[in-house]
């Protein structure tokens, strides 16, 4: 008999976390055997995999994003629960090390070619060009200390610590989403504040003039964040005549997922119990469920651009959604007409090319040996899920998933966004792959989250459980391997209808450390060329 890892403090532990023993048993499983590789076929590329549009097509789909936003069916969703913490490592990493924090220090400790001596160099070079220059001239200010006198002296360890630790603005702490990241005339806005602002223009229900937006946040962030985000909206709300429906969640407790020892024991504290440790942003994929919306907007907290930017960013944004949108009309119709039992045989095969031709050019040949009644009911089962657009930018190094055709077990072919984590690097063929890839997710993703009755899918039912990732870690001192939930993107949406567009760079302006505030999109102003 297998010996039960569990013991009966643990089945508690869990019971208040909202995980029962089938799942943690399973979550065992996975991380003894160890994750699934992607099975790439080829990297998706413009014409194969990945639409390019002519300007009639976008013409026409802003119509459709026009209807969509006038029937009041958009809504944005943001995953906002990450911290700034790795915006401000370069920066914590200096004041760690260095003790007089200057230039000269910094670099006789770092070396003049490292990249946290270029980068802080570039950033007390721009201090006065970023949106908290203000604020950390307050804040400092408000102890006796001028942030001028220190710039002009060159000594850097107040300003690193007023703008790191609680004593100032503390913001290693801090999720993005309360970060000034742009500085206007008369103001400055944080990351949530630009989000509110866009979405007046990509999902406001134009018959009522109201907008929903939802932010995920993390639990130590939670009341902070919907303070922020609820005055934002009211001052908003006035300024550009608009009412706001904005949501919060947090990531359940429930979606923890299980960490083991490197002999694939449950990994336990000091204190004995058991570590559950947060599943990734795939977890988030409950957050979404839970949501119920009907077309769904996703972009990351930190990709937002500035007001003088905004026309490229939300002219692609409706592009997607109208895109979407009349997709998912031809598929509705199309399931109404097979659910209807009334068709020919001629009827039958407009909605395969449809198919073929709009979601998937490899399904002909998978139904194509098959009989009538099987072939509608295939063709029912393929098109009855949920639908994503998912914009597309040309990979100049920027890390992140990208398009490909992958293979499922069974030899199917789909369009999957794929992390480099899910690809095997010791096989040649799979990273000759990677490497010919020519695009990558931008997360800029518009979702159709309700069939064709008008009823929210279950999006558990679509999403790949064995799509997962295993990480090294260290707890208390100890290692450890942690398991990632399907990503939201990835995995969570593996059985979803997936169309790849290609989407201009100018629309990504993503801020991974400080220093990435200082390029054009997140710049007010005439563009610098």
């Amino acid at each position: 008999m297998t010996e039960n890892p569990f013991t009966q403090a643990d089945l508690e532990q869990m019971k208040g976390l909202g995980i029962t023993e089938d799942k943690a048993r399973r979550q065992l499983a996975i991380l003894a055997k160890g994750p699934r590789w992607a099975d790439l076929v080829r990297p998706c590329t413009p014409g194969d995999g990945i639409v390019k549009l002519d300007p009639e097509d976008e013409k026409r789909f802003i119509s459709r994003w026009q209807g969509g936003a006038d029937d009041g069916r958009l809504s944005t969703f943001v995953p906002a629960s990450g911290a700034a913490t790795r915006m401000f490592a370069f920066l914590q990493r200096i004041r760690n090390e260095v003790d007089k924090v200057t230039l000269d220090r910094t670099a006789e400790i770092f070396g003049r070619t490292s990249d946290d001596y270029r980068e802080f160099r570039v950033f007390v070079k721009s201090l006065e060009e970023f949106a908290f220059f203000e604020p950390l001239a307050e804040a400092m200010g408000g102890a006796g200390i001028s942030l001028q006198e220190k710039l002009q002296l060159g000594v850097y360890n107040d300003i690193l610590d007023f703008l790191l630790e609680p004593r100032g603005l503390n913001y290693t702490s801090l999720p993005k989403g309360l970060i000034p990241f742009h500085r206007y005339a008369d103001h400055y806005r944080t990351a949530m504040e630009e989000h509110l602002v866009e979405s007046v223009r990509t999902v406001k229900n134009q018959k009522k003039e109201l907008c929903r937006v939802h932010f995920t946040v993390a639990p130590e962030n939670q009341a902070e964040m919907e303070a922020h985000g609820r005055e934002a909206a009211a001052k908003y709300s006035e300024h550009l005549g608009v009412e706001y429906e904005i949501s919060f969640s947090i990531q359940s407790p429930a979606t923890n997922t299980l960490a083991v020892d490197l002999k694939n024991r449950p990994f336990r504290q000091s204190d004995g119990r058991l570590l559950f440790r947060p599943g990734g942003h795939g977890a988030l994929l409950q957050n979404l469920n839970q949501l119920k919306g009907d077309i769904v907007l996703i972009k990351n907290i930190d990709n937002v651009v500035t007001d003088e930017r905004r026309d490229l960013v939300v002219f692609h944004q409706r592009i997607l959604t109208g895109m979407l949108l009349e997709v998912q009309d031809d598929i509705y119709k199309y399931l109404t007409l097979l659910s209807s039992g009334s068709f020919h045989a001629n009827d039958l095969q407009e909605v395969l090319d449809f198919v073929v031709q709009r979601l998937n050019p490899s399904v002909g040949e998978h139904l194509g040996t098959w009989g009538e009644k099987e072939k509608v009911a295939g063709i029912f089962r393929l098109l009855n899920r949920p639908l994503r657009v998912c914009g597309m930018v040309v990979n100049k190094g920027e890390p992140g998933g990208g398009p490909f055709w992958v293979k499922d077990a069974s030899g199917r072919l789909s369009l999957q966004v794929v992390e480099q984590a899910e690809i095997d690097r010791n096989s040649p063929e799979q990273v000759a792959i990677l490497e010919a890839s020519t695009h990558f997710s931008p997360v800029q993703i518009v979702c159709g989250l309700r069939d064709f009755q008008g009823q929210p899918f279950d999006l558990n039912r679509f999403a790949d459980p064995e799509a997962v990732f295993v990480s090294r870690k260290t707890e208390e001192g100890k290692e450890l391997k942690a398991l990632e939930l399907p990503g939201l993107w990835n995995g969570g949406m593996a059985h979803w209808n997936t169309i790849f567009v290609e989407v201009p760079e100018e629309t990504f302006n993503p801020v991974k450390t400080i220093n990435d505030l200082l390029r054009p999109g997140h710049r007010s102003g005439p563009q610098r060329h």
